[in-house]
């Protein structure tokens, strides 16, 4: 009976975070959170950190699989361009002036919602030049970049395409890691075989007429009569 209460409890603990996370993916693979964003500022900055789970020193060494993807995805709600690049950090700093953005310190992919650390005042940007950012969009209507994890420190910007503050967006972030649906998979499956383990042992303890039968007398055997 303990045993059957242990397979099924794993079973469920296997099963429910794996399920969750399937159902969770796109036809891509990609986890997604979408939303709307506003800021004051000229741009919205994001440490391409919040998209990831993946420790720093797996970027550091590189052992990132390839297979580690960002998208982000950004339409401007007034129908004006805007601009959406991921850069190296060092690049970005070279582009941001003291109160031109909001720095988000928070992203939360389901439900949606996000963390912004405003820098002080509503100055305008000067428009990047794309060939300063290793994933590049601009233009008007939904602008889409998607971009392959790489060593390094690398942030996300999301702005007006000429520069002006008052940014406000409709957008979506997605993330793509390695063998996610693999594991997903997987574990559906070992959480399906030990919920179907604790199952039939619990039919095997309580099928009708086990408790009958255990109960029953044992036959006496016949007497001998002595002649």
């Amino acid at each position: 009976m303990l045993a059957a209460v242990i397979f099924i409890v794993i079973g469920v603990a296997c099963a429910a975070p794996a399920l969750v996370t399937y159902r969770s993916l796109d036809r891509d693979g990609y986890i997604n959170g979408h939303g709307h964003m506003a800021t004051a500022s000229a741009a919205f900055v994001v440490d391409t950190a919040e998209f990831k789970e993946i420790t720093e020193e797996q970027v550091e060494e590189g052992r990132t699989g390839g297979d580690t993807r960002l998208r982000i995805r950004a339409e401007s709600t007034d129908g004006g361009e805007v601009i959406v690049g991921i850069a190296s950090a060092e690049t970005l700093q070279t582009v941001l002036v003291t109160g031109s953005f909001e720095l988000v310190s928070e992203l939360e992919f389901e439900p949606f919602g996000y963390a912004g650390v405003g820098l002080g005042g509503i100055q305008p940007l000067t428009p990047p030049e794309q060939g300063l950012f290793a994933a590049y969009a601009k233009g008007p209507g939904a602008q889409e970049v998607t971009w392959t994890v790489a060593p390094g420190e690398w942030r996300a910007i999301i702005m007006n395409a000429d520069g002006s503050p008052r940014v406000d967006v409709d957008v979506r972030f997605g993330a793509r890691f390695p063998y996610l649906r693999g594991f997903a998979f997987a574990g559906m499956a070992l959480g399906g075989a030990f919920l179907l383990l604790g199952l039939s042992i619990l039919v095997i303890l309580f099928r009708p007429g086990r408790k009958k039968r255990r109960d029953e007398p044992a036959e006496q055997a016949p007497e001998t009569v002595e002649l």
